[in-house]
Order: C-alpha cells, then sequence, then structure tokens
C-alpha cells in the first residue's frame, strides 16, 4: 500500500510538471484598487471566472495602452 502512494504522488508530480511546461504560473496579489475592479467585474457577470476577469483586464489594458485592439 505504502508503494502505490508512492507511485500516485510520483504521477501527480509529473502531472503537474507537464501542465505547467505549457501554462507558466504567475503569483499575483492585486491592490486594493484592482481588487475592487475585479470585484466590480465579477459582480456584472462579465466573466464567472476570475482568471477570466483577469485575462479580459489585462487584454484591455493593453489594448488601452498600445492602441492594438485585438478581437
Amino acid at each position: 500500500m505504502e508503494k502505490k502512494a508512492i507511485d500516485v504522488k510520483v504521477l501527480q508530480r509529473v502531472r503537474v510538471q507537464r501542465y505547467r511546461a505549457t501554462h507558466r504560473r504567475i503569483d499575483y496579489v492585486p491592490s486594493p484598487l484592482v481588487l475592487a475592479t475585479i470585484e466590480r467585474h465579477l459582480a456584472a457577470g462579465l466573466d464567472n471566472c476570475l482568471a477570466g476577469v483577469i485575462d479580459h483586464l489585462i487584454a484591455a489594458g493593453d489594448n488601452a495602452i498600445t492602441g492594438n485592439a485585438k478581437c
């Protein structure tokens, strides 16, 4: 049984490593102003997922700064 528990841990670690190879993790703690903006977008129902809201806000900010509207 102990061997099986070790095998499961190894498989989980390998799975996470494979996932992280293509999906970069960015640890981020928003400022109070940004957190309020995120909460407004969530409350408005623009996206039901925090990651989706952050993606949308970053893309909108990039478009506003660079003037490169991407649809």
